[in-house]
């Protein structure tokens, strides 16, 4: 049973009870960071997949944006639109993936070294998910058809599965950090230098990294109405701020806040700088409201005083 964290705290990756799996291709180790910390929608978690192996039978969902970032190690995306159709792209560290809800089929394959990402999902409204190998849904804990095997079962027992020669060519929806637009701005103690996930498309999700200057903030006290935020530092130190408290943050660090809290939060950075990576959900109608200088935010552009 997943153990749950303190609520609102942050806390290291590695205290996270980790899931594995060994059937036939598939062998990772799952931490699953959203659910430990009570995320309602948020699917975040870090993948270890062992060498040569991959993560999960080829899937797409429904109705649920993924990403992908890239920890350590290398391999393959491997994806699909239909049985004739099937393609291999090299990833590698820093590399970010987009896979919009509804696409193509999609699954991990870990080269010599292993491949470990931090993986982040938007939240399914109907959780169903297509394996198209297997042919079945994944409705939930629940699969369909009722009486097949686990769909993990189900991939084993169809053998090996087609894996091309990479495309030299990556698609638009894969791409390294360093390759990205960089957003970058600075007034007084707040700071930002961040390549995200919308610029390869996401119009539903967040996955940003930002470079963090040292001795700065990443925003001003602030919560939202509708959004679920998340951070996870990369490298670097600081605090993270909730309220008049302060929980040390360093490398490994996962810090998760839910919507309408009332009290406000942001990432204070150390003396040594910090990469730092900001997860969230794009809600439609999310106020932000800035506690502190009692402004709110109802579209992006306008600040309003309450």
């Amino acid at each position: 049973m997943l153990r749950r964290m303190s609520d609102g705290l942050p806390f290291h990756v590695d205290d996270v009870e980790p899931e594995s799996w060994d059937v036939g291709e598939l062998a990772a180790t799952r931490r699953r960071l959203g659910a430990a910390a009570g995320a309602r929608r948020l699917g975040i978690a870090i993948i270890e997949i062992a060498p040569g192996r991959r993560s999960t039978p080829p899937h797409s969902h429904a109705d649920e944006d993924e990403a992908f970032l890239v920890l350590a190690g290398g391999g393959l995306s491997w994806q699909s639109s239909g049985s004739k159709d099937v393609r291999t792209y090299e990833v590698a560290v820093d590399d970010l993936l987009w896979h919009p809800s509804n696409g193509d089929a999609h699954t991990l394959i870990a080269g010599d070294e292993g491949l470990t990402v931090l993986v982040a999902a938007e939240g399914s409204r109907t959780n169903i998910t297509w394996l198209p190998r297997a042919k079945q849904f994944w409705l939930g804990p629940r699969w369909s058809p009722g009486d097949a095997r686990h769909p993990f079962a189900s991939d084993a027992a169809l053998g090996p599965l087609e894996v091309p020669d990479p495309t030299p060519e990556r698609p638009p929806t894969i791409r390294n950090l360093a390759d990205l637009p960089l957003h970058e701005g600075r007034e007084g103690i707040l700071a930002y230098a961040t390549r995200d996930v919308r610029d390869l498309g996401a119009e539903r999700l967040v996955l940003a990294q930002d470079e963090m200057p040292p001795d700065t903030h990443n925003t001003d006290l602030h919560f939202h109405s509708a959004r679920e935020e998340a951070w996870f530092v990369r490298s670097g130190s600081g605090i993270a701020r909730l309220g008049a408290q302060g929980h040390p943050l360093s490398a490994g660090s996962f810090w998760f806040q839910r919507e309408n809290t009332g009290v406000g939060h942001r990432v204070e950075v150390g003396a040594d700088g910090m990469r730092l990576v900001t997860i969230g959900d794009l809600i439609p109608g999310d106020v932000c409201v800035y506690p502190e200088k009692r402004t709110f935010k109802p579209a992006r552009g306008i600040e309003i005083p309450y």
